[in-house]
Protein backbone atom coordinates (compact mmCIF):
# COMPACT_ATOMS: atom_id res chain seq x y z
CA UNK A 1 0.00 0.00 0.00
CA UNK A 2 1.07 3.39 -1.19
CA UNK A 3 1.77 6.51 1.95
CA UNK A 4 -0.69 9.07 1.39
CA UNK A 5 1.38 10.94 3.51
CA UNK A 6 5.37 11.14 3.66
CA UNK A 7 6.92 11.79 7.41
CA UNK A 8 10.62 11.97 8.62
CA UNK A 9 11.07 10.40 12.03
CA UNK A 10 14.25 10.34 13.67
CA UNK A 11 15.23 7.13 15.35
CA UNK A 12 18.40 5.87 17.66
CA UNK A 13 21.12 3.94 15.67
CA UNK A 14 20.32 0.44 17.90
CA UNK A 15 16.63 0.86 16.12
CA UNK A 16 18.15 1.93 13.01
CA UNK A 17 19.95 -1.76 13.02
CA UNK A 18 17.11 -2.89 14.43
CA UNK A 19 14.41 -2.65 11.40
CA UNK A 20 17.17 -2.89 8.78
CA UNK A 21 17.83 -6.28 10.13
CA UNK A 22 13.62 -7.36 10.04
CA UNK A 23 13.84 -5.93 6.33
CA UNK A 24 17.53 -7.82 5.48
CA UNK A 25 15.80 -11.28 7.22
CA UNK A 26 12.42 -10.62 4.75
CA UNK A 27 10.08 -10.24 7.28
CA UNK A 28 9.64 -6.61 5.79
CA UNK A 29 9.51 -5.08 2.77
CA UNK A 30 10.68 -2.29 4.00
CA UNK A 31 11.52 -0.04 7.07
CA UNK A 32 8.62 2.32 6.55
CA UNK A 33 6.44 -1.40 6.75
CA UNK A 34 8.01 -2.16 9.75
CA UNK A 35 7.60 1.32 11.57
CA UNK A 36 3.81 1.11 10.70
CA UNK A 37 3.34 -2.75 12.01
CA UNK A 38 5.20 -1.52 15.06
CA UNK A 39 2.92 1.70 15.28
CA UNK A 40 -0.34 -0.98 14.56
CA UNK A 41 0.74 -3.21 17.69
CA UNK A 42 1.22 -0.50 20.15
CA UNK A 43 -2.43 0.78 19.19
CA UNK A 44 -3.83 -2.56 20.02
CA UNK A 45 -1.84 -2.67 22.92
CA UNK A 46 -2.87 0.55 24.55
CA UNK A 47 -6.47 -0.21 23.07
CA UNK A 48 -6.28 -3.40 25.07
CA UNK A 49 -5.26 -1.78 28.15
CA UNK A 50 -7.72 1.20 27.76
CA UNK A 51 -10.37 -1.77 27.40
CA UNK A 52 -8.94 -4.17 30.40
CA UNK A 53 -8.93 -0.72 32.39
CA UNK A 54 -12.41 -0.06 32.05
CA UNK A 55 -13.49 -3.37 32.95
CA UNK A 56 -11.64 -3.01 36.04
CA UNK A 57 -13.24 0.06 37.28
CA UNK A 58 -16.38 -1.69 36.37
CA UNK A 59 -15.46 -4.33 38.45
CA UNK A 60 -14.51 -1.66 41.42
CA UNK A 61 -17.72 0.08 40.95
CA UNK A 62 -19.58 -2.88 41.11
CA UNK A 63 -17.89 -4.17 44.11
CA UNK A 64 -18.40 -0.86 45.90
CA UNK A 65 -21.50 -0.49 44.91
CA UNK A 66 -22.45 -4.01 46.72
CA UNK A 67 -20.63 -2.84 50.19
Amino acid sequence: MAAKHSRHIALTEPLIAYVQAQVAKGDYTSISEDVRAALRMLIERNEAKASSGAVKAASVKVIHDRA
